[in-house]
């Protein structure tokens, strides 16, 4: 097993959400596999895990996440994406899920457990390890961004290295609404006058 040095995975998370602007983040982790059994063996447990979470439901169409972003990828469809309702669709179905290619069934497992877009692509970056890993993980406010990023970091960990590790704000960004000002009360003549039933 050649050694290797984990870069920038200690780096800050950004402040991206204001009370107004809730700007996606992208996290991308850039790994490395060395065992290439236990990563198969990973990916399958997660897969199972992912399957089993989903399977048969029929409430899928309410969970709060998937709605999220069904909204904001209509709005602002993105090929970087993958679509979230798309695979949330196949289990909730009662299909299988797995594909055979690990990559792919990776990001979907991770995509059914945090419910955040996820991709994991070889790694185009030259000045890194051959067949080394590129994932990303898009994540608004409310969306479970840590569960996502210890699930590969965890199962990197388990079967291989991590390389680098960045966050950064990306497009597109939600306004996040306004609270609705309190109502002020209506006097009880005004409600008779108006014809309103008394308090």
């Amino acid at each position: 097993m050649q050694n290797r040095t984990t870069l920038s995975v200690a780096a800050p998370r950004i402040a991206a959400h204001t009370d107004e602007l809730d700007q996606c983040l992208c996290l991308r982790v850039v790994g490395h596999i060395d065992d290439h059994r236990i990563w198969s063996n990973t990916v399958s447990r997660l897969l199972d895990c992912a399957h089993r979470r989903w399977h048969d439901r029929d409430d899928v169409a309410d969970h709060p996440a998937l709605q999220r972003w069904s909204r904001v990828q209509a709005a602002n469809p993105s090929p970087d994406q993958p679509s979230l309702r798309a695979v949330f669709a196949l289990p909730a179905a009662g299909q299988r899920i797995d594909t055979g290619d690990a990559l792919a069934d990776f990001a979907t497992a991770i995509m059914l457990l945090s419910s955040c877009p996820a991709t994991a692509t070889p790694c185009a970056d030259t000045q890194q390890p051959p067949e080394s890993i590129d994932f990303a993980v898009y994540a608004y406010r409310d969306d479970d961004l840590p569960l996502a990023e210890t699930l590969i970091t965890t199962s990197l960990a388990a079967c291989g290295i991590v390389l680098a590790r960045t966050c950064v704000a990306v497009l597109p960004s939600r306004r996040v609404p306004a609270a609705m000002p309190a109502a002020e009360p209506v006097p009880a003549y005004e409600r008779l006058r108006a014809g309103s039933p008394a308090a």
